[in-house]
């Protein structure tokens, strides 16, 4: 990948925000930036971009009533070491839980959850400080809005 300069930095920090972004809009907030170049110039750093593979491709994400939307992280303290085996392998089986960390020293078990609602997301928790083998349901956080993530297709930045 070649080096970016400040102004190519801040063209793909405007498409990640708004993908749907005008060449004439990114052009104009460079100005007010005190990076001034034109349209026509965006356009074609644009293009260089996609055909230096920085630039994937662009998309929408919608987010349908139907699947799931909120993401949560929780970590998962269980009562002993010996429980622990048992509540990573349940944990991987729920659809709700998409990623399950063992985490090193005192820290028990990571899990990144994705559910269609709150509700949901609170009866999973509830679930799990119900569980006998859990001592504390800790560090539970919702996702409002991801800045970095990972597309399931080979591991690449979006």
């Amino acid at each position: 990948m070649r080096n970016l300069d400040t102004k190519d930095k801040r063209i793909l920090e405007m498409l990640i925000e708004d993908s749907r972004r005008s060449y004439k809009e990114i052009s104009e907030k460079l100005a007010e930036e005190g990076l001034a170049i034109s349209e026509s110039t965006v356009r074609k750093r644009v293009v260089k971009l996609q055909e230096d593979n920085i630039i994937e491709k662009f998309t929408i994400k919608i987010c349908r009533e139907d699947e799931r939307c909120i993401l949560a992280f929780v970590t998962l303290i269980p009562k002993s070491e010996s429980e622990i085996k048992e509540l990573l392998r349940e944990t991987q089986i729920l659809p709700q839980c998409e990623e399950v960390y063992f985490l090193a020293g005192q820290c028990g078990v990571l899990v990144k959850i994705n559910v269609p609602d709150i509700n949901e997301l609170d009866a999973l928790i509830e679930s799990f400080r119900a569980r006998t083998d859990i001592k504390s349901v800790e560090r539970v956080c919702v996702v409002l809005k991801p800045i970095k993530s990972l597309s399931q297709n080979g591991g690449k930045l979006i």
